[in-house]
């Protein structure tokens, strides 16, 4: 069994005081559990979770989604493995996510589970999107593993309702963007709600890096996921744009990147 991957575009940590998010599966990074004969490393997560779902034996797990960098490795595993139980991958998510990420939005589990574009509100039925808006995105692995419930405890200690409020401002205005293929006004409100997070303390030397090169070449770039580390995702008209700065980015000590259409 499988799980794809996702990317929040606009709406991180906002998302989790009851704001709006704007999240997208990424099809080409993929998840696979499958059951194994013989003995294999299993880590604590993966034990939990076979615990949830009362799957004995051993499971052999093979991925290309980066873990730790906010593109929903850990809901892409619980999600596979309850898919290969027969189990309810939305209960066992649940269950998993908050084991590993403290008090998680939930965004991960709703976009991986569907694979579907979504608008997701916390106690709020999920707006599905069907659509795609004809632009390009370059996700760039900093490198540097970032924790969800380290950042969400950092935000919340900062108390800073006023800069949540506009991150919920410029979702509000990003969703209504994306529906209408307003490709330039996405990559705006992305400079707009990057520097947001780096004033939440959400960004660190290396990640402002990427994104002050990052912007010179693409319509807007910004932190994806919970920050301190991560993916950085930027904007593109066309995908030789986005092979453009992939090329150029290497310097910064970026360790991967995908191109994906949006």
């Amino acid at each position: 069994m499988q799980a794809i991957a996702k990317v929040i575009l606009f709406g991180e940590h906002s998302v989790v005081y009851g704001k709006k998010a704007l999240a997208i599966p990424i099809k080409e990074l993929k998840l696979r559990v499958k059951k194994q004969e013989g003995k294999c490393y299993q880590d604590e997560h993966v034990e939990y979770i076979k615990g949830l779902v009362n799957l004995k034996g051993y499971l052999n797990v093979q991925s290309n989604i980066p873990i730790s960098r906010g593109l929903g490795s850990s809901a892409a595993l619980s999600i596979a493995i309850a898919r290969l139980a027969g189990a309810d991958e939305k209960i066992i998510s649940t269950l998993a996510e908050k084991k590993a990420h403290g008090n998680p939005s939930g965004i991960d589990s709703a976009v991986i589970s569907t694979e579907k574009a979504l608008v997701f509100q916390k106690g709020r039925e999920n707006i599905y999107i069907d659509k795609k808006i004809g632009a390009y995105l370059l996700i760039m692995d900093s490198g540097i593993q970032s924790s969800t419930k380290e950042a969400v405890e950092n935000v919340k200690k900062l108390n800073r309702m006023d800069l949540i409020d506009e991150l919920g401002d410029i979702t509000e205005k990003a969703i209504g963007h994306f529906m209408h293929d307003n490709v330039y006004s996405l990559g705006t409100l992305m400079k707009k709600a990057q520097n947001i997070l780096v004033k939440l303390k959400l960004s660190n030397e290396k990640i402002d890096r990427i994104v002050k090169k990052a912007n010179y070449y693409s319509l807007g770039s910004k932190i994806t996921g919970s920050g301190l580390g991560g993916c950085v995702i930027s904007l593109f008209t066309s995908k030789k744009k986005a092979n453009k700065l992939r090329k150029k980015i290497k310097k910064e000590g970026v360790v991967n990147s995908w191109i994906v259409s949006v």
